[in-house]
């Protein structure tokens, strides 16, 4: 057996990131639209909008797992958190414990002087198998929340909004 090591995706790493993405992607059926070019410009310029973490499998580093994190405050929970957008595992590597080690190497890449006080994300309905994973892990819905995104033209409008 490999060892698996997880390391800080780099701007050199943006294809193998988003290699792995478009993987995730294919086994959610989701489309994928994220270019490398999007991961460099928004992952890894002065502001970056997310962090990453690459999953490397032995000395050939073929990637066998990723965490896409970005943070978040809650004035509620006095304390700030890590929204997870992404979390994939590949096929052949699911069952090892790489997924909760994934977001546990998030929760401690976090800065230090930060309060990390909870992990937010999104699940689709229609993948129980992630679903019964964050449930074994903790996670909970609450039900006082609801995912809400706003894009396209009424996002334009409100950018537009004087």
């Amino acid at each position: 057996m490999y060892t698996i090591s997880i390391r800080r995706a780099e701007k050199a790493d943006a294809e193998k990131l988003n290699a792995a993405l478009m993987r995730l992607s294919d086994d959610i059926g989701d489309d994928h639209g994220a270019s490398t070019e999007d991961l460099i410009r928004h992952g890894f310029g002065p502001s970056a909008a997310f962090h990453a973490l690459l999953a490397e499998q032995g000395d050939s580093r073929s990637v066998v797992g990723v965490i896409v994190y970005s943070p978040v405050f809650s004035t509620v929970r006095a304390s700030a958190g890590l929204y997870v957008s992404d979390l994939w595992v590949s096929g052949e590597t699911r069952g090892s414990g790489l997924g909760k080690r994934l977001l546990a190497a998030a929760l401690q890449a976090a800065p230090k002087d930060w309060t990390v006080g909870f992990l937010k994300l999104a699940v689709y309905e229609d993948n129980p198998s992630a679903r019964a994973f964050y449930d074994r892990l903790g996670f909970s819905h609450d039900p006082n929340e609801t995912y809400l995104t706003l894009a396209g033209s009424a996002l334009k409008d409100l950018k537009e909004t004087p």
